[in-house]
Parts: structure tokens; sequence; C-alpha cells
């Protein structure tokens, strides 16, 4: 059982090297995958990718229900429209018809004071002759008072319906506006956010839901993988890491591959990790191991998951 143990930590020693005899080094596809969903959260009513399709940026990918967002876009843009239309007649002033009515009450109530005014003098004429009482007089010159009075409110009447609202009125109703106009901004910003749109160019890579089925922001509908988040990750020993910088150059082999293919190396982890995935055999698991990625030249020649052979040049 001793002689095992020791044959066995011989081989682990031994392994510490490099991954295969040619020196290249065993890795992996992966990639940083954007999840995409829709800002509210709906049913799905129109799918137009499957798993695989490469897309472009701004085509449709899918979109969920949009009748509740139509109608509150419909709904801001009449209210909207009322808001300036109650501004244009603060600005106007009064309608003619408003016009028109308080002038024929100024008329009367001129004509009333100028019957009170006659008959006033007529009373006190007869009063200094003494046919008549001071009371008579008194009295008519009550009804003298109250039909210039008359006279008066109906002339500031007139003048408040000709003239526009208040500044400060017309101001509040200004605001109105500008907030009913930001209410119909929402509403179409609302109802563009239910068709998604490819942020940039990549292939579906996982479709996670299906017309019927209910997404929002915390459930996705599609996975997208751009083309610059494809990554081959690979990993080497501590004595390897003087040979790796980034920006440093590597090749790139797997089965069914074109030759040639390479890429370069964009991160280089500050942090050894002691168990590798389990792409690798078990007795790696006793090897100090940093992770590196490189960013391939070409990333649709590969597939997540999909096992690369790594070469530093």
């Amino acid at each position: 059982m001793r002689i095992m143990k020791i044959l066995t930590l011989c081989l682990m020693l031994g392994s510490c090297g490099q991954d295969s005899e040619d020196g290249s080094l065993q890795g992996y596809a992966e990639g940083r995958l954007l999840n995409l969903a829709p800002r509210s959260a709906g049913i799905l009513t129109t799918l137009n990718v499957k798993e695989g399709d490469v897309v472009d940026a701004g085509a449709v990918l899918f979109a969920v229900d949009s009748e509740r967002a139509q109608a509150q876009l419909d709904e801001a843009r009449a209210a909207s429209a009322a808001a300036e239309s109650q501004l244009l007649n603060l600005q106007k002033g009064g309608r003619p018809e408003e016009i028109r009515a308080a002038e024929e009450t100024l008329r009367e109530a001129e004509a009333s004071f100028k019957l009170a005014q006659q008959t006033f003098e007529r009373t006190k004429s007869l009063v200094e002759r003494g046919v008549l009482s001071t009371a008579r007089l008194d009295q008519d010159q009550a009804t003298l008072d109250a039909t210039r009075a008359r006279v008066t409110e109906a002339q500031s009447r007139l003048e408040i319906i000709q003239l526009p609202a208040r500044s400060d009125v017309i101001e509040a109703a200004m605001r109105d506006v500008e907030a009913k106009k930001s209410a119909i901004v929402r509403a179409e910003t609302e109802l563009r956010d239910r068709a998604i749109k490819a942020p940039v160019n990549g292939r579906i890579e996982i479709v996670y839901r299906r017309v019927g089925e209910i997404a929002g922001p915390t459930q996705p509908v599609l996975a997208l993988l751009p083309p610059d988040q494809q990554r081959i990750r690979f990993f080497i020993t501590e004595p390897m890491l003087s040979q790796v910088s980034h920006g440093a150059r590597v090749n790139f082999s797997c089965d069914n591959c074109e030759a040639g293919l390479g890429g370069e190396i964009v991160f280089i982890a500050d942090q050894a990790e002691f168990t590798p995935p389990v792409i690798f055999s078990e007795n790696e698991r006793a090897k100090l191991v940093y992770r590196v990625e490189a960013l391939p030249d070409d990333p649709e020649k590969f597939l997540n998951g999909q096992p690369v052979e790594v070469t530093l040049q």
C-alpha cells in the first residue's frame, strides 16, 4: 500500500509540466452571454429567431404583448391634446359668445343706472318743493347707488373676459402641457420596449422561452453571444507564468477545426486555483494553476464548451 502511494505521488509530480507532449495546453471555449429580456413583464407574442441563428445589431428578436402599452399611449396623447386646448383658451381670453353676453349685461346695467338717475333727479326736485318726503329721496338714492355698482361690476367682468388669464395661471397650464408631453414620451418608450432588438451582432445561443410564455426583467427570453465575448479558457502551471503576458499570441487547434486558428491573451488571473474544470483528469487536481483567457481571431469558429488545445507562441 505504501509503495502504491509513492508511485501515485511520483506520477502526480511528473504531471505538473505541460498538458501534452507537444507542449500544447488543454482548454475550452467559453462565451459571455447577453441575456435579453423585456423591461416590463408580458406574454411573449413573437419570436423571430432560433438557437444558432446569427443576427445583426438592430434586428428585432422578439416582442411581448403591447395592448396595454398602446392604450396608455393613446390616453397620454388625448390628455396632451386637452391640456394644449386649455392653454390656448387661457392665452386667448374669453370666447366670442362670453364677450357678447358680458356686453349685453353691461348695456342693461347702464340703462338701469340711467333710469335710476332720472328718477332720483325728479324725486329731489319734488322734495325741494315739498311735494314728497325725504324718505322717498333716500330710497331713490339707494336705487341709484345699486345700479351704479352693477354698471361697475359689468364693466369689470367684460374687461376680465376680454383679457387672457393671469400669468401664473397660464404658466401653470404650460407646465401641465409639458408634463403631458413627457407622459407621451414615456408611453412611446414603453411601447417601443415591448419589441426587443439585438444590441450587437451575435449568435443566438439559448432560447429560454417560447411564444405564449411570460417574460420579464428577471425572466429573459434568449441569450445572445457577441463575437468579441467568445473566449478560449485554459490553465497554466505556476512555473509557466513567465511565458504568458497580455497581448501575447497563441495558436488554437481542435477536432474538425481548420488549421491556422489563433488569438490574443486578454486575461491572466491574479489568483491561483487548485482544481481546474472537469475537462482535466483527476491527477491534475494537485497542480496549482492560473486561469488565462484568449480572444480568438475568429470567434465564430468555436462553440461554447468545445475542447481546444492552446499552444503558446
